[in-house]
């Protein structure tokens, strides 16, 4: 899948990507990922140019996946969990414990896979709510406010991750922080879209956030104010260029 359109919104995402999603509450950021797996039905989304209505139930369950704002688990214990999706898409059992092995390595794991998931703390469950899905590498995986559970270092895992396989992320969020790690970035209002761009090209219309009550990420904030004081002259979009900047 190369292209991923939602018609009824004016959005369309070229693959792979890492597309943050942000707007009002009461906005089509809630219902963008449930149109996706068709808990609100939308007959206006297509993966390249066809209408999803005509892929197949498996095609989608290997290809879309959308872990929502919910802490309801299918199993009791972490390896069953991480388990449990890739026995659904019906992999074979060498290639289910392989993907296992993989990503509890990336994500240093191995402590954890016994362990009962009703022990865990919030953001360890968060982790695991989105492994369980990042697991069997979907095309398209969307989040729904979960990555916010999640210290910076475990992020960039998940990010690095879903690039080395290829997979695009539609990471639904409230938190600005989290724009600088995607690609992409939508903006939407109380009207529907407002803006869909690079991420960096976002963050330089700083109205357009501030206009559905969101600030701009604290590092590009800074970097503005000392434009604006004649400190820098460009916009910086992480902490270690922009220290540079300043101290060079």
């Amino acid at each position: 899948m190369k292209l991923l359109t939602f018609r009824s919104l004016d959005l369309e995402i070229k693959l792979p990507a890492f597309v943050n999603i942000i707007g009002h509450i009461s906005s089509e950021r809630d219902s963008i990922l449930k149109k996706l797996i068709n808990r609100i039905p939308d007959n206006n989304i297509y993966f390249d140019n066809q209408p999803a209505t005509s892929y197949s139930i498996d095609y989608k369950k290997k290809n879309i996946a959308v872990c929502l704002h919910e802490f309801n688990f299918r199993t009791e214990y972490v390896k069953e969990e991480l388990l449990y999706y890739q026995e659904k898409i019906g992999l074979s059992i060498f290639s289910k414990f392989e993907s296992l092995k993989n990503i509890s390595r990336a994500f240093d794991l191995d402590e954890m896979l016994d362990s009962k998931i009703e022990y865990l703390t919030l953001s360890e469950k968060a982790l695991i709510k989105i492994l369980s899905l990042l697991i069997i590498k979907p095309k398209v995986l969307g989040i729904e406010d979960l990555l916010t559970y999640l210290e910076l270092d475990v992020k960039i895992k998940i990010v690095k991750y879903a690039k080395e396989n290829e997979i695009s992320i539609l990471n639904v969020t409230s938190n600005s922080e989290e724009l600088l790690l995607g690609s992409h970035t939508a903006v939407f209002g109380s009207t529907g879209l407002i803006l869909y761009n690079q991420t960096k090209k976002v963050l330089e219309e700083e109205k357009v956030l501030s206009s559905i009550g969101f600030s701009l990420p604290f590092i590009v904030s800074l970097s503005n104010g000392l434009n604006y004081y004649d400190i820098l002259n460009k916009q910086y979009f992480d902490e270690k260029s922009l220290i540079g900047a300043i101290w060079k």
